[in-house]
């Protein structure tokens, strides 16, 4: 819209001569002030800080462009005066020699610009946004004045063309926050409605549990912390930025807070070759920005709401699961002082109750529960295996009345296929009852009876104040929330009833920002903060108070001791489809982190300068009551039959931990420089470097350990050779070196084209309707907390006991093969602290910890992983209000952390040895020569067992294209993105290990991967007071919301529990299995996608059991799950009684035709062996229906 405005009063101002540089101010309450004189201590604070290390900088945009006449020629000395219109903040620049103008790091809002120059009409600009880190130019054509003295144009649309920064990303509104459904209020919840974002995370419960220390923390109890896969980077290498300060949670990745969605200005996904002032993740950027005060006050109050008779039963739930929840709270904005102090303050509570369905769990049929393990349709018994030992095949002979011998099948001990409880253990006797009988077929178990509760509250206070050190912000956020989870499987805790745990936890940080304006061509961005993040995980509440005794267990020196008496309980037991029993994870956890940053924008010419540093401290405390109590897994070693090991009492191992609080520490810090050389005026290159310090975590008393071969300790002499701790000769606290070497280049380019006539002209349109922006970089990441969480009690700082042959289930210290008792380890003696070169600690009994197993390792070798990111881009203008963007987006990953076994099994000397087979790797055998071989593993040498080293060897790559189509106009907008993709890795986390013997053979699809994934989210004015020809208050402001997901599968986890391999490598992956996969036949999968028709997923006779002696030829992945078909929808009802009140009525359903849909990482059953194996189990979540108020002044 243009209006013509005659007759304007013209004020005097006095003159500023132009420069090669530009001109930029801060008028402060009313008064334009030029340089200001800056006090020593200040200007020593920002020479400090610039060389203080950077990750992050600026949190909000810029405006640059030039300034010409009718007849294109440049125009110097223009003066440009942006009014921020919410808080009447006033900028001014000033054009130079070449016409450039410049407004670098403006805080996130709404402007108005006013450009005037001697002789030329005075032209206004209304309506413009600034977001977080963007880069909008402006480019101005003034009239020579006449009788129309100003012009004022209004921005109406949200779409243009990016003509000057070379990096991928959307941001997404306060407004478009608050129209689209949310399930939870939660702004990450929307991250993936963009291109390049998976929808869902991958990581499974097990798969962040290491060494039974580090349980997942959800922001507010149980919002969905971001742990994303961006254009195929792991899911937690995102960095997360609330107000500039960085927010990550250290030990499993994803956002620490997550703000009320009422106090959210906005937020950017960085997907793709950011800026060199951001560092240390090579996954996305997520910044969020919070609401500021204006010169008005403004406020909301709201509530939503959800009950049980409002929604759909589960597809596989036998009845409708409760779901009770209010959400209900409010925020107020305004002036403290006009045009000087502004506040912003929000209030959110959440008090849910929600049924959870465990989907469909295998469990023992009625017939297996009586000791009856013969098929009734087949006639053959499930019992394939053979008696492992003479210890065992004498304690059966006593216990059956009959002689049973070593290697005798258990086919034959046990006629028809049944074990008398004669047989059975005392503790399978007495914890039987726990396990929950079938209620659906013959083996399946399903229920959301069982109710998770939360209760959450959380705020914020921002304060904004204009003064002579700057525009300064303060923040303070505040989440208090408790969670009572039902199957916390995020702490080891149980899948199936009974078993419930407690996470309590709160969350601050604490910010402050300053924006100063130095000299005339200077803006300094400075950002202080704190971060804490304190949370009791998995605290147990079911399944209590009853003694270890009472269910069976030896009290004896064979039995288990117990370390947390205030937590015996049912005894934890792991099973290939549940797990039952107590949480074996519960811990204090305290997260802090310190964090300062520096950015200096200077404008030189037609470059735009940016450094910055930035240094951020992390700490992570623990003090875990992790496994105190032990935990069993049972898969079936023994019997061939998981059910009937446990009737028998033959896990297959035993694991107990005994540990002292544990304190990880990390420091970060780096520089970046960066040039935006507009090199003509369609063209804009960007160059940079950013020099990242990457340092691995190290612990406050050196409690790591790493393993050279070869050398031996000398803090600790009487460790095994090749154990070396923090502090030896030659080993620093942080294990590995320091990288000091990490330089990250990054380059780019923005040009549009000028065509008017031919082809081209067709495709790419007129004079600034298009871009083509292409762009390549190095993007380093951190180490993750998790690379030394999973060291925690290492020896000798603690015990992870692992029982080096499957044990007897009522006296775990019992090998029941040979009867060899491996003797009570516990309570273990810790050591002292004060261990030095001089003063050695020589009283450890390290026959204790002999040999040394279940006890991963830092590689003292590794690397910071890094990726090399491409793109190129193209972006069309189709119509004012709709633009066109095609990407193609790529990345090569390095150095990339994972697990990979350090002392895998020997198999061709397993099957040398009489007796050696399956899980017997670390067994003692006479060869044929009688000599006497202590297990077969050889890689760290007879004192060690089976042990992962955490090593900076894996690789990955990603290629996809990427597309989005975007359209804004009068209160409608959509935003539709497509990506065809391919990502492929070696280990889609840190637990997913490395195949030791065939790396190439672990290369395969990430576990996040999906072909094609469409997602569009829209909304749209309804015109029902046109269709009625009435406009009324009630038929008018009606609108349409809503998001709709249409992707292909998540690839299946394919994985054999057999150990076949005889490799015996430990269950520390996505599904916290073995390493080994079955076999594969080539032929048709005859893929299913239907998890209705009750069909197997996929063809399972292509996967047999793996070949004695032989790792499977099946890849981890090989091929892809049901994907999702999803709408979610709302429809909003606004009541207007005046300009400034409103009353908003809603209407939101989540899957709003309730169509049955079997997407997600566990979906599919993919443990070869299983009775269920090719199953689809469970399904995501039915019609859900909200119903909200709000009220805004």
């Amino acid at each position: 819209m243009i209006t013509v405005t005659e007759g304007m009063d013209r004020r005097r101002r006095t003159a500023i001569r132009p420069t090669g540089d530009y001109c930029t101010c801060l008028r402060l309450r009313g008064e334009a002030h030029g340089f200001q004189r800056v006090s020593f201590a200040h200007l020593v604070l920002v020479f400090l800080l610039l060389f203080v290390p950077s990750l992050f900088a600026a949190s909000g945009g810029s405006i640059s462009g030039t300034v010409s006449d009718s007849t294109s020629s440049l125009v110097a000395g223009a003066e440009l005066q942006l009014v921020n219109t919410d808080q009447r903040t006033t900028w001014h620049a000033i054009s130079n020699r070449q016409g450039l103008y410049s407004f670098p790091n403006l805080p996130v809002g709404r402007y108005d610009l006013i450009i005037t120059a001697n002789g030329f009409t005075t032209q206004r600009k209304t309506g413009l946004s600034v977001d977080t880190d963007s880069a909008s130019r402006l480019d101005f054509v003034l009239g020579v004045r006449g009788r129309i003295d100003t012009v004022t144009v209004t921005s109406e649309t949200g779409t243009h063309i990016e003509t000057s920064a070379t990096h991928l990303g959307e941001v997404v509104s306060g407004a478009q926050m608050a129209a689209l459904p949310l399930n939870g209020r939660s702004y990450t919840d929307l991250l993936a409605i963009q291109p390049g974002v998976a929808p869902l995370s991958t990581l499974l419960p097990s798969s962040v549990i290491m060494a039974g220390v580090t349980g997942g923390i959800s922001p507010s109890g149980d919002l969905n912390p971001g742990n994303l896969s961006i254009n195929g980077q792991r899911e937690s290498a995102n960095g997360f930025m609330v107000n500039g300060i960085d927010v990550h949670e250290q030990m499993n990745g994803g956002t620490s807070i997550i703000p009320d969605l009422d106090s959210i200005e906005q937020f950017r996904v960085l997907t793709s070759n950011f800026d060199p002032e951001y560092g240390n993740y090579d996954g996305g950027i997520i910044t969020v920005v919070s609401k500021a005060g204006t010169s008005q006050f403004h406020g909301r109050a709201f509530e939503f709401f959800r009950n049980t008779e409002l929604d759909a039963r589960g597809y596989f739930d036998p009845a409708r699961s409760a779901f009770n929840q209010n959400q209900f709270g409010g925020a107020l904005g305004g002036p403290i002082k006009r045009t000087k102090l502004f506040f912003f303050t929000d209030y959110q509570g959440t008090r849910t109750t929600q049924g959870v369905s465990t989907g469909n769990i295998s469990v023992p049929t009625v017939a297996q529960r009586g000791g009856d393990f013969l098929n009734p349709t087949s006639g053959l018994t499930a019992l394939t295996g053979s008696v492992s030992g003479p210890y065992l095949a004498t304690l059966l002979t006593q216990q059956l009345g009959y002689l049973v011998t070593a290697g005798e099948l258990y086919a034959t001990v046990f006629p028809g296929g049944v074990i008398p409880q004669s047989a059975w253990a005392a503790p399978a006797k007495n914890l039987l009852h726990f396990i929950p009988s079938p209620n659906s077929g013959t083996s399946q178990f399903s229920t959301s009876a069982y109710s998770q509760k939360v209760s959450d509250d959380k705020g914020s206070v921002r304060l904004d104040l204009e003064s002579r050190l700057g525009e300064l912000s303060a923040y303070y956020f505040l989440d208090d929330y408790r969670l009572d989870n039902p199957y916390p499987g995020s702490v080891a805790g149980a899948s199936i009833p009974g078993f419930d745990a407690l996470t309590i936890g709160r969350a601050q940080l604490y910010s402050l920002g300053d924006t100063k304006v130095i000299g005339a061509n200077t803006v300094n961005e400075f950002h202080v903060g704190y971060l804490r993040n304190a949370n009791i995980i998995g605290q147990p509440k079911g399944g209590l108070g009853i003694s270890l005794a009472t269910q069976g267990f030896s009290t004896g020196p064979d039995g288990i001791y117990v370390q947390a008496p205030q937590f015996e309980g049912v005894e934890n037991i792991t099973f290939p489809t549940f797990v039952m029993g107590v949480p074996i994870t519960n811990l204090t956890q305290v997260n802090n982190t310190w964090y300062v940053s520096d950015g200096l924008s200077r404008g030189a010419g037609s470059h735009s300068l940016k450094f910055g540093g930035q240094f951020h401290a992390d700490e992570v405390n623990e003090h875990p009551n992790a496994t105190f109590n032990g935990t069993f897994n049972i898969n079936g070693t023994e019997t061939g039959n998981p059910y009937a090991d446990f009737l028998l009492g033959t896990p297959s191992n035993f694991t107990q931990s005994s540990g002292q609080p544990f304190y990880l520490r990390n420091r970060y810090f780096g520089l970046y420089a960066q040039n935006s050389w507009r090199a003509r005026s369609n063209l804009t290159l960007n160059v940079g470097l950013r020099w990242d310090v990457i340092v691995p975590w190290w612990e406050k008393f050196n409690q790591l350990q790493t393993y050279i071969a070869g050398q031996q300790s000398t803090l600790y002499p009487g460790a095994p050779q090749g154990l070396v701790v923090a502090g030896d000769p030659g080993v620093p606290r942080t294990l590995a070196s320091i990288g000091y070497k990490n330089f990250a280049p990054r380059v780019g380019f923005a040009y549009s084209p000028r065509l008017e006539h031919g082809l081209l002209s067709w495709i790419f349109g007129s004079n600034g309707q298009s871009s083509i922006r292409a762009s390549y970089g190095i993007f380093y990441t951190a180490f993750p907390g998790l690379s030394a969480g999973i060291m925690y009690a290492v020896p000798p700082f603690g015990f992870n006991y692992l029982s080096p042959g499957p044990p007897l289930l009522a006296k775990p210290f019992i090998t029941a093969a040979t009867g060899i008792d491996n003797g009570q380890r516990f309570p273990f003696p810790f050591p002292s602290h004060n261990v030095s070169a001089k003063n050695p600690d020589t009283g450890v009994d390290w026959d204790n910890f002999l040999p040394l197993a279940a006890d991963p390792f830092f590689d003292s070798r590794n690397r910071a992983a890094y990726s090399g990111n491409y793109m190129l881009s193209i972006q069309r203008e189709i119509t004012r209000e709709t633009l066109l963007t095609l990407s193609y987006v790529g990345n090569q990953g390095h150095h990339i952390l994972t697990l990979v076994s350090a002392n895998p099994g020997d198999p061709a000397l397993c099957m040398s040895l009489p007796g050696c087979g399956p899980f017997g790797e670390d067994s003692p055998y006479t060869d044929s020569n009688g000599k006497m071989v202590r297990g077969t593993r050889g890689g760290q040498g007879a004192d060690y067992g089976e042990n992962t080293a955490d090593r900076s060897i894996a690789n990955s790559n990603y290629n996809a294209l990427e597309t989005t189509l975007r359209y804004q106009h009068r209160g409608s907008q959509f935003l539709l993105s497509y990506t065809y993709g391919k990502s492929i890795d070696q280990g889609s986390n840190l637990g997913e290990q490395l195949n030791p013997i065939n790396p190439r053979q672990s290369r395969t699809i990430s576990a996040w991967d999906m072909k094609h994934a469409f997602v569009g989210s829209y909304t749209l004015a309804i015109p029902v007071a046109d269709v009625l020809g009435k406009k009324t208050r009630l038929t008018e402001q009606w609108s349409l919301s809503g998001t709709a997901r249409f992707t292909t599968g998540l690839p299946v986890t394919l994985f054999d529990n057999s150990d076949n391999s005889l490799l015996g490598t430990l269950g520390n992956g996505a599904n916290n299995y073995l390493l080994d996969t079955p076999r594969y036949i080539p032929g048709a999968l005859r893929v299913n996608l239907d998890g209705r028709n009750r069909r197997p997923a996929f063809d399972t006779a292509l996967f047999p059991e793996e070949t004695l002696g032989q790792l499977g030829n099946a890849k981890r992945r090989m091929f892809y799950g049901p994907g999702i078909d999803n709408l979610d929808m709302t429809l909003q009802k606004e009541l207007r009684f005046s300009e400034f009140h409103s009353l908003e009525f809603r209407v939101e359903a989540f899957n709003v035709f309730n169509h049955p849909q079997f997407y997600g990482p566990a979906t599919v059953n993919g443990q070869r062996g299983d009775p269920n194996f090719g199953q689809i189990q469970s399904a995501a979540a039915p019609r859900l229906v909200q119903l909200a108020i709000k009220f805004s002044f």
